[in-house]
């Protein structure tokens, strides 16, 4: 019995972990060599090939950091049947996990600077926030919608100063300074309202409170 679940447990492990790296790590070596950039430059840590100092980019790493915690907690609780109330519990999960996902690959690769612009930045960020807000009003109100609000309206403050930095009586060090820290406050409040979110979902689930 035992051996039989080990199997399993190996099985799937190679099937859902180890496979998805591979293929990724072949499409990036791929992908890198078709762009003529050394392959040593795509394995080797950045910092290292840059020979930067521990503190150049601190703050945008942390900020990586958060965003894939809180993507990682959301996706985890909602794919796993951790959460087991009303669908619209789980939905809300995933939604909110895809969204930390997508924001932290936005910000490790620059998506909107290089690839989208700025505007197409602000509309996506706009037009997700608000349906979050509409469409999952009620898991909001009961789990903790104003440590969301919260989050929102600092991430939301950082992008606003970001679109009117031009306009503001600062200068731009100034500017990016609180704008970054309006950020990283943003961003450790999503983390902080997930960790609330399935913590209470699934409280609830497990007592069966699910109205």
């Amino acid at each position: 019995m035992q051996r039989s679940i080990a199997m399993s447990t190996l099985s799937s492990t190679i099937r859902w972990t180890l496979v998805p790296a591979a293929v990724l790590y072949a499409i990036s070596l791929v992908w890198s060599s078709a762009e003529e950039i050394d392959l040593q430059l795509v394995v080797r840590d950045l910092a290292q090939i840059c020979d930067a100092p521990l503190g150049l980019g601190f703050i945008s790493s942390v900020g990586y950091l958060l965003w894939m915690a809180a993507a990682a907690i959301a996706l985890f609780a909602a794919g796993s049947g951790q959460i087991r109330g009303p669908i619209a519990w789980r939905q809300f999960a995933f939604c909110g996990g895809g969204f930390s996902l997508w924001l932290c690959l936005d910000d490790m690769f620059l998506v909107h600077d290089r690839y989208l612009g700025e505007a197409t930045l602000y509309i996506t960020y706009t037009v997700f926030s608000v349906l979050l807000l509409v469409c999952f009003r009620k898991p909001l109100r009961r789990f903790g919608g104003d440590s969301f609000l919260l989050s929102v309206l600092l991430l939301g403050s950082s992008v606003l100063i970001d679109a009117l930095q031009n306009y503001l009586p600062f200068p731009p060090t100034t500017v990016q300074l609180i704008e970054e820290g309006f950020k990283l406050l943003g961003i450790a409040a999503w983390l902080g309202f997930w960790c609330q979110y399935v913590a209470r979902a699934s409280s609830a689930s497990l007592l069966g409170e699910t109205r």
